[in-house]
C-alpha cells in the first residue's frame, strides 16, 4: 500500500494579493478564454504556473517566475510538514454541495503495483507536457484528485472534526461562484494514527491520470540519476488530495457526445435491434424540452439529438443481452454498460463506423454542458446524444477489475482548485 505523509507546502502569502484571484482550474480544462480572464485577475495567478503561454522555452521561464515569486515573498514555504483540509462548497442542480479532501503526500507508485488505481486511459502527449513542466520547476503546481473507499469511516471522520473545531485558516471564492476553504493541521502522531486505517486501502484516481503517471516518471528518474532516495523524500510523492467515496459531494457529469454531420437516413434500421428508439416531444433547440427528456429517461437511456433534423428521440436498450454482444473482445458486460461505450459500440460505430482512429483523430466532439451541446449544434448538420453520468461506485468497481473506460467518461465537479497549496519535491 503507498504510504501517506504531511508536507511542507509552498502557498500564497498575502504580499500576492487576495486568493479569490489567484486560483485557478487544472491546465486540462482551461479554455483560451478562461486562461485569458485568469491571467488579467492577477499577475500571480496560479495559471501562469500551470498552463503557461509559448513553445519549449515556456517550461523554464515558469520555473524562472516561480523563483521570484519566492524570492519576493509572494509565495513562502510552511515551516513544518503539514496535513491540509481541503472542502469544496459550491451548487449543482440547485442544490448546495460540500466535497471535502485530505491534501497530502501520496507515494507514486507504477499501476502495475496495484495501490492506486486508474479508470481511464491516457495520452503521450500531456505526460510528456507535465514533465518537462515538473523536471523544469521541481514543483508539482496542482492535487491528483484520489477516492478511498475508507471502509472504517477514519478519513471522513477526521476532516468532519476538524472542520467543525476551527474556522477555515484560508478561504476564497473563484470567479465561478465555488467557495475553497483550507484548513492547516501540523501532523503529529496523534494526527497520522488516525488516518492509519488509509495505509490498508487502495484509491482510485478520479482525475489527474497525466499527472500521477508524471509524478512515478519522475520519482524513476530521479532514482535512476541519484541512485538512491530517502523513504520520505519528496520526489516520490504526488501531491494528492483524497475524498471518501461516501462523500455526498461526489458529483460526476456525464459527458455528451457531438458528432458533427448528419446521421444515414436508415438510422432506425442501423439501431433498431440495439434501442428502442422513440420520439420525444419539443424540438432539438429548445432547452426545457431536452431537459424534459433528460429528466425523464431510465439510467441506460441516452437522449439524441436531430437524428432527423430538429428532433430528439430517446435510445433504450431492448434487453440485457445487448451488452455481451456488443462488448469488444476482453471487455466485461459491466464495462459495456456504461453510457460512453454504450455510445461507442452501440451508436457511433454503427451510424458512422466510428472507431479508434476516427476518435483519435477528433471526429466526435465533447462537452459535459448541455448549453454547450446546444451552441455546437446551431448553424451545422451535426448529431448529439446526451449521455448519463457513470458512478462513483461503477468507477472504482471497473478501475478494481482493471477495466479501464475510454477518455471523456467522467466529468468530476467542480474541479479542485490549482493555487491552495504547492508540492516542492525537494526536502
Amino acid at each position: 500500500m503507498p504510504q501517506i505523509l504531511p508536507f511542507r507546502g509552498l502557498r500564497y502569502s498575502a504580499a500576492a494579493g487576495a486568493l479569490d484571484d489567484l486560483l485557478a482550474p487544472p491546465y486540462d480544462i482551461i479554455t483560451a478564454a478562461q486562461r485569458k480572464a485568469l491571467a488579467a485577475r492577477s499577475p500571480y495567478n496560479a495559471v501562469h504556473l500551470e498552463l503557461p503561454d509559448g513553445g519549449d522555452e515556456r517550461y523554464a521561464s515558469v520555473a524562472a517566475l516561480f523563483e521570484s515569486w519566492q524570492a519576493e515573498g509572494k509565495v513562502v514555504r510552511d515551516e513544518l510538514p503539514m496535513l491540509y483540509v481541503y472542502e469544496q462548497r459550491f451548487s449543482e442542480g440547485g442544490i448546495l454541495h460540500s466535497r471535502r479532501a485530505l491534501l497530502a503526500e501520496v507515494e507514486a507508485q507504477p499501476w502495475e503495483e496495484g495501490a492506486i488505481k486508474p479508470h481511464e486511459y491516457t495520452m503521450s502527449g500531456p505526460k510528456e507536457d507535465r514533465l518537462k513542466l515538473l523536471e523544469a520547476t521541481h514543483v508539482q503546481f496542482s492535487p491528483v484528485f484520489m477516492i478511498a473507499r475508507d471502509r472504517a469511516g477514519q478519513l471522513r471522520q477526521f476532516l468532519a472534526d476538524t472542520i467543525a473545531s476551527q474556522p477555515a485558516d484560508i478561504e476564497a471564492r473563484t470567479m465561478d461562484g465555488d467557495h475553497h476553504g483550507l484548513w492547516l493541521i501540523e501532523a503529529g502522531r496523534y494526527e497520522m494514527r488516525r488516518l492509519a486505517p488509509l495505509l490498508s486501502e487502495s484509491f482510485t484516481i478520479a482525475d489527474g491520470h497525466h499527472r500521477y503517471e508524471t509524478a512515478a516518471n519522475y520519482k524513476q528518474r530521479e532514482l535512476e540519476r541519484s541512485g538512491k532516495l530517502e523513504r520520505d523524500h519528496p520526489a516520490r510523492f504526488a501531491m494528492a488530495a483524497v475524498v471518501a467515496a461516501d462523500d455526498a459531494g461526489l458529483v460526476i457529469r456525464p459527458i455528451h457526445r457531438i458528432v458533427p454531420r448528419p446521421a444515414p437516413a436508415d438510422f432506425r434500421a442501423r439501431l433498431g435491434s440495439t434501442f428502442s428508439i422513440a420520439a420525444a416531444p419539443g424540438s432539438s433547440s429548445d432547452t426545457s424540452a431536452i431537459e424534459t427528456a433528460q429528466a425523464s429517461a431510465g439510467p441506460s437511456t441516452i437522449v439524441a439529438l436531430n437524428l432527423d433534423p430538429g428532433t430528439i428521440h430517446t435510445l433504450t436498450p431492448v434487453d440485457d443481452t445487448i451488452y455481451a454482444r456488443l462488448a469488444p473482445n476482453g471487455n466485461s458486460e459491466e464495462w459495456m454498460r456504461i453510457s460512453p461505450n454504450l455510445c461507442r459500440y452501440g451508436i457511433l460505430q454503427p451510424l458512422w463506423g466510428i472507431g479508434d482512429d476516427e476518435l483519435r483523430a477528433g471526429a466526435v466532439e465533447y462537452t459535459h454542458d448541455t448549453g454547450e451541446v446546444l451552441d455546437l449544434l446551431r448553424g451545422r448538420e451535426a448529431c448529439a446524444f446526451l449521455l448519463q453520468p457513470v458512478s462513483v461506485h461503477e468507477t472504482i468497481a471497473l478501475a478494481d477489475r482493471g477495466d479501464r473506460m475510454p477518455q471523456k467518461s467522467t466529468f468530476f465537479h467542480p474541479k479542485l482548485g490549482t493555487g491552495l497549496v504547492f508540492h516542492p519535491l525537494y526536502p
